[in-house]
């Protein structure tokens, strides 16, 4: 069979060496591998993973700079800084799709400009990501049709709690005046239904997509009954440990052990193996606690199998405190806070990665591109 070849042309030339820097070399593990790969490291070495959850491919560069070994896309977060609306399941199914494709350009960015300024000789690791599929969005075909987009696009692992879709609200108990609301839950069986959707669309795809089994059912219950509690969590837990999902991730209210340990103790009896998940979120009191010496450690979590750690709105709550502390000045004295800004930026130890804004997004390696497609 005759091979084709390009079309040659004598005005046409490139220098191989100066485009071939322009993108580092992509990594040759597929996401879902890595992040299982992550996991079970950490497990066998009694340590843990941990990150917070990335909004976009700004925050993404920062983590991927930064070293995070896995990012998380916090449905939370989307719905917030995307469309300012609050956790209560109202966004779009396949916006969580679009997130991962632009934590995707945030990674790949930071990678390709460290490997440009580096001349070729170092390049970041890209860090797998995990993301919020919310309760499915449905039903299991629903639940199999977003799980495969979310595969399609590079999720290296999802999350899938047991509320009911057309009724779910933030995973912290939501207060109604002074009347505590309870988590509306879907049945047992509803939930594990889902996550078979999950393995199936993994098998659809090829793609062995790291899976995560949320409950609420500590503050949760079904229609017209009372909350579950820890041990209705801890048989979640273990119906969800016999279809062999990764991690098993229980949502907790307090930030004492107790509960994390009853938990822990009760799936661990049966499934001494099984890889728990805790999420380190803002509205619980960790800053009280700390005050009142009586702060967990991570590696406290880690010993009762809590191996992936996150922090929902960690990047949230960070970056909007400084943007309002920051606006409210420039706000007050113009070009004197710009220049503050620039003193601040200057005093730093390490320097700000955004300082020099220019070369944070890459223009340096555009530059280049820039002279090669010139040159005569």
């Amino acid at each position: 069979m005759a091979t084709a070849t390009p079309p040659v042309s004598s005005k046409i030339s490139y220098p191989t060496e100066a485009v071939s820097r322009l993108f580092a070399p992509p990594e040759s593990e597929v996401p879902a591998d890595k992040l299982r790969r992550l996991l079970h490291e950490a497990r066998d070495t009694g340590s843990f993973l941990h990150t917070a959850g990335a909004y976009d491919a700004f925050t993404s560069a920062i983590m991927t700079s930064l070293g995070f070994k896995t990012l998380y896309g916090s449905g939370w977060q989307l719905a917030a800084t995307k469309s300012m609306y609050p956790d209560i399941g109202i966004y779009q199914s396949h916006q969580m799709v679009e997130l991962v494709l632009e934590m995707r350009k945030g990674i790949e960015g930071a990678r390709n400009t460290h490997w440009y300024d580096t001349e070729g000789k170092d390049m970041l690791d890209a860090p797998p990501a995990f993301v919020d599929m919310e309760a499915g969005f449905g039903g299991p075909t629903q639940t199999f049709t977003l799980a495969t987009e979310l595969i399609r696009v590079g999720a290296g692992g999802v999350h899938l709690e047991n509320q009911d879709p057309s009724n779910r609200t933030c995973g912290h108990i939501v207060n109604v005046g002074k009347q505590k609301r309870n988590k509306v839950l879907v049945t047992r069986q509803q939930w594990l239904a889902k996550l078979k959707a999950i393995k199936a669309a993994g098998e659809a795809t090829g793609v062995n997509v790291v899976i995560i089994a949320r409950t609420d059912s500590i503050d949760g219950a079904l229609p017209d009954q009372e909350s579950g509690g820890v041990k209705m969590a801890i048989e979640d837990a273990l119906e969800a440990s016999e279809l062999g999902v990764d991690v098993i991730w229980p949502e907790f209210n307090n930030t004492e052990l107790d509960q994390p340990q009853e938990f822990s103790e009760g799936v661990r009896k049966y499934y001494p193996n099984q890889m728990l998940g805790f999420n380190l979120s803002p509205s619980l009191y960790f800053g009280k606690a700390k005050r009142a010496g009586t702060l967990i450690t991570n590696q406290q979590l880690a010993d009762l199998g809590f191996i992936l750690q996150f922090s929902t709105l960690f990047n949230f709550r960070t970056a909007g405190m400084a943007l309002e502390k920051g606006l409210r000045k420039f706000l007050d004295s113009g070009i004197e806070a710009l220049a503050d800004l620039q003193i601040e930026e200057d005093g730093q130890q390490a320097s700000p990665l955004t300082k020099m804004h220019q070369k944070f997004a890459g223009m340096n390696r555009w530059l280049v591109l820039e002279q090669v497609l010139s040159d005569k």
